[in-house]
């Protein structure tokens, strides 16, 4: 497996490192899956890296929520696929900040395997995207 990509998982706001997953080349690609803290309903949200860049392609749900898109952005499409609205875009991140809960069960989902994101507690972390392969195994 060629690597594309190493994502790194820090604390928020120190910026201590917790995990490093390996992405694979060609298709360096991962999601983060969810309860929405309101509708209590999954929330897919799927990413690929480009160099040190997150990109969001796709965001998929059952039930509007706060914080959830009602309409497609320009560039955007929005669907409904087997019930589920499936909204596509292209939003580039340096970085990801996100809240994680326990209660809203928070994954990382990398080539095929999960990390809960609320082991390291109730808390805010950072996502981001390094070059290369991880620096620590």
């Amino acid at each position: 497996m060629a690597l594309a990509a190493c994502l790194e998982l820090a604390s928020h706001p120190d910026g201590a490192a917790l995990l490093q997953m390996a992405l694979a080349s060609p298709a360096p690609d991962f999601a983060i899956t969810y309860m929405h803290s309101v509708t209590r309903t999954p929330v897919e949200e799927r990413y690929r890296v480009d160099g040190a860049t997150i990109i969001e392609t796709q965001m998929t749900f059952s039930q509007h929520g706060p914080g959830l898109p009602t309409a497609a952005d320009a560039g955007s499409t929005m669907r409904t696929v087997d019930g589920r609205m499936v909204v596509t875009m292209a939003r580039s991140f340096d970085a990801i900040v996100m809240r994680v809960h326990a209660d809203q069960s928070p994954q990382l989902h990398v080539v095929g395997r999960a990390t809960d994101l609320a082991a390291w507690g109730n808390r805010a972390l950072l996502l981001r995207a390094v070059p290369g392969a991880c620096s620590a195994p």
